[in-house]
C-alpha cells in the first residue's frame, strides 16, 4: 500500500480529542430520561384539552416544536451540560404554561394542584380503594352517599365484618328477611325463607349491640334511640348484587329488635294472576270490577307473615286508577301502586283519629278505598259507613282463618247488623310452599292418597315430593337451586266467599257456620285444604306441605272455635 503525503495535513489530534464526547452513552441516556416523560405526559394533555374544547391543534404543534429545539439545544450547543438544562427549562417551561392556560379556562373543580393536600387525598383514596376491595359488601346510606369501610386499624371493623356475616348468608339462602332481637345475653339472629324462620349464631351483646347501630346509621336512623319505632333504607352492593335493605327498629325495656327486609319492594306489584287463585276464585272477584257492583265492604285476611299487605295492593291494582278514583289508608305504606292515592296515617298529639281521617276521604268521591288497619276504636266503623255508599272498600284483618276475620270485624264495627249490611265478600289467604322444579321427585299415589284428591279410581296421576338432592355424576348432592330445602318460592291458597242477603242475615245472628256451608254447597265455593290439594295436583306443593300447613297450632292460646270454624263438614 502506497503512503499518501496529503494525509499528513489532517487534524488528525483534535479529531481523536472529540471522540469520548461523540461516542459518550450516558448523555443520551440522559436526554432520554427527560425526553420520554415530557412526551408521555404531554399525549395526555391532548385528551384533556378536547374534553374542555382547547385548541388541541395550537397546542400539540407547541409540545412538538418545543421537543425538536429541546433535541437541538442538546445537539448544536458544544457544551453538553449547557444544553441539557436549556432542554429542561424548555420542557418544564411549557408544560408549565399549558397548566396556567388549562387553569384559566376550566372549572375550579377540575384545576390542576400541586402540594401536599393532593397528595394526602390520593393517599386516603387509595387507602379506601384497598379497603373496599378487601370488603365483601359495600353500603350506600338513603342520601346516595357510600359509606367508607373501616381501615385494618379501625376498632369497627370487627363490626363491620359482623354486619357481613348477617346479610350475606341469608341473601345468599333467598331469605326475604333477617330479624335481630337484643337482650343481656346477646343478640338473636334469624332468618325467613320462604316462610321458614330459620335460627342462625347468636353475635355477643358488645358485637351485636354494635352491629344493630352501625345499620341503623346507614339506613338514616337514630342509633341512640333504642325505644320509639324507626323504619329507613339503605343499599348494600355485595356478591349477589345491589339489594335495598329496609330497616325496621323498636325496642323495650329488654332490649331492640330490628328487621332487616331484603328489596322488599320486589315483592309487591304483580298482576293478580300470579297469587296462585283458581279460576273460580278469580271470577267471583272479577265481578267486583264492574261499575255497578263497585260498593260495599270485602274483608282481606291472612295469617301474620302471611302476604296479608301485597294480596291489598293486588286487589286494588286491579282497578283501573287512571278511570277510577283508588285510595288508600294505612299506617305504613310499603309500596306505591301507581296511579293510586296513597294516605299515611302518623298519629300525633291533637291530630285526627284513624277513623275520622277514613271518613274524611268520602269528601273525596273515590270508586275504591283500601283501609289498611281497623285496630283503633271507630275504624271499622267508618270504613262500613264507607261502603255503605258509593265506594268499594278492601279491609285488611290480620287473621288464622275467615271464621276469625268475620269475628274480628264483628267486635270491631260494635253493631253486628251495621257490620253486616254492606259486607259483600270475604278473602282469606294463606301461603304455601312450591316444590323446587329441579328436584321434586315423581311418584304414583296410593289408592286413599288419590281418594283424598279427587282422583278418579284407575286414573293414573302422577304427583311430587320434596327432594333437595340431585345426582352429579356419581354423587348425591344438595340441589343448588333450592340449596336442600326442597322447596323454591312461596304461593297462595285462597277461600273467596260472596255474601247476598242470606248471608248477611246468617252472619248477623252470629251463625257463620251455616253461612260458610251454604257458600260451599250452592257457590261451590273452594275450601283451604280444597285449594291447597289441587296445587298438590297440578304438581305445585307436596302433601307433606299441606300437611305442614295445616297442622295444629302448638300454642296454648289457640281458640279451638277458630281452628276449626274454617273447615267446617259439608252438609
Amino acid at each position: 500500500m502506497m503512503y499518501d503525503s496529503s494525509m499528513q495535513d489532517l487534524p488528525v489530534l483534535p479529531i481523536l480529542a472529540q471522540a469520548p464526547i461523540l461516542m459518550s452513552i450516558a448523555k443520551p441516556i440522559l436526554f432520554l430520561a427527560l425526553l420520554v416523560p415530557f412526551m408521555r405526559y404531554t399525549a395526555r394533555f391532548e385528551p384533556d384539552a378536547r374534553r374542555f374544547t382547547l385548541p388541541v391543534a395550537k397546542i400539540n404543534t407547541i409540545f412538538i416544536s418545543v421537543a425538536i429545539v429541546s433535541l437541538a439545544a442538546v445537539v448544536l450547543i458544544p457544551i453538553f451540560w449547557i444544553g441539557f438544562p436549556v432542554a429542561a427549562m424548555l420542557m418544564v417551561g411549557t408544560m408549565y404554561g399549558y397548566w396556567k392556560f388549562r387553569d384559566e379556562r376550566v372549572p375550579e373543580a377540575e384545576r390542576f394542584e400541586l402540594g401536599g393536600d393532593k397528595f394526602a387525598r390520593k393517599m386516603e383514596a387509595r387507602r379506601k380503594a384497598s379497603s373496599e376491595s378487601a370488603a365483601t359488601v359495600l353500603f350506600t346510606n338513603a342520601k346516595g352517599a357510600r359509606q367508607p369501610v373501616p381501615q385494618k386499624d379501625d376498632p369497627t371493623l370487627g363490626v363491620y365484618v359482623a354486619l357481613e356475616q348477617l346479610l350475606v348468608g341469608p341473601i345468599e339462602s333467598r331469605a326475604t328477611r333477617v330479624d335481630l332481637v337484643s337482650s343481656a345475653q346477646g343478640v338473636g339472629v334469624s332468618m325467613l325463607v320462604d316462610g321458614i324462620r330459620t335460627k342462625r349464631d347468636a353475635l355477643p351483646p358488645d358485637t351485636g349491640n354494635a352491629s344493630i347501630d352501625m345499620i341503623k346509621k346507614f339506613a338514616g336512623l337514630d342509633p341512640a334511640d333504642r325505644r320509639r319505632r324507626q323504619v329507613g333504607s339503605c343499599l348494600m352492593d355485595g356478591p349477589a348484587g345491589r339489594t335495598e335493605l329496609t330497616v325496621t327498629t323498636h325496642g323495650s325495656s329488654s332490649g331492640q329488635v330490628v328487621r332487616v327486609d331484603f328489596a322488599r319492594a320486589s315483592r309487591f306489584g304483580g298482576a293478580i294472576e300470579t297469587l296462585g287463585l283458581a279460576p273460580g276464585q278469580l271470577e267471583a272477584l272479577r265481578v267486583f270490577e264492574k261499575v255497578e257492583k263497585r260498593k260495599g265492604v270485602i274483608l282481606v285476611s291472612a295469617p301474620p307473615g302471611q302476604g296479608l299487605t301485597n294480596l291489598g295492593y293486588t286487589l286494588i291494582q286491579r282497578h283501573d286508577a287512571y278511570t277510577s278514583n283508588v285510595k288508600t289508608l294505612e299506617r305504613e305504606p310499603q309500596f306505591r301502586v301507581e296511579g293510586v292515592d296513597h294516605k299515611m296515617f302518623e298519629p300525633e298529639p291533637g291530630v285526627e283519629e284513624f277513623g275520622a281521617m277514613l271518613t274524611k276521604i268520602i269528601r273525596r268521591d273515590p270508586d275504591v278505598v283500601l283501609c289498611g288497619d281497623i285496630s283503633e276504636a271507630g275504624s271499622a266503623k267508618a270504613a262500613t259507613l264507607l261502603g255503605l255508599e258509593s265506594p268499594l272498600v278492601y279491609v285488611l284483618i290480620p287473621a288464622e282463618s275467615m271464621a276469625a276475620t268475620i269475628a274480628i270485624w264483628m267486635q270491631a264495627v260494635g253493631d253486628p247488623k251495621l257490620a253486616t249490611r254492606g259486607l259483600v265478600g270475604v278473602v282469606h289467604q294463606r301461603l304455601i310452599r312450591k316444590l323446587c322444579p329441579n328436584c321434586k321427585s315423581g311418584f304414583t299415589p296410593a289408592p286413599e292418597q288419590a281418594k283424598k284428591l279427587g282422583i278418579a279410581a284407575g286414573k293414573e296421576v302422577q304427583l311430587f315430593r320434596p327432594s333437595g338432592k340431585v345426582q352429579v355424576k356419581n354423587r348425591i348432592e344438595d340441589c343448588p337451586v333450592c340449596q336442600g330445602t326442597s322447596y323454591f318460592g312461596q304461593s297462595g291458597i285462597y277461600e273467596v266467599m260472596s255474601l247476598d242477603d242470606e248471608a248477611r242475615r246468617l252472619l248477623m245472628e252470629n251463625d257463620f257456620r251455616t253461612a260458610y256451608a251454604r257458600a260451599v254447597r250452592e257457590q261451590k265455593m273452594l275450601q283451604l285444604q280444597e285449594s291447597a290439594l289441587l296445587k298438590v295436583r297440578s304438581g305445585e306443593t307436596s302433601l307433606d306441605e299441606v300437611q305442614r300447613v295445616f297442622a295444629p297450632k302448638q300454642s296454648s292460646s289457640a281458640k279451638p272455635a277458630v281452628a276449626t270454624a274454617s273447615t267446617p263438614t259439608k252438609k
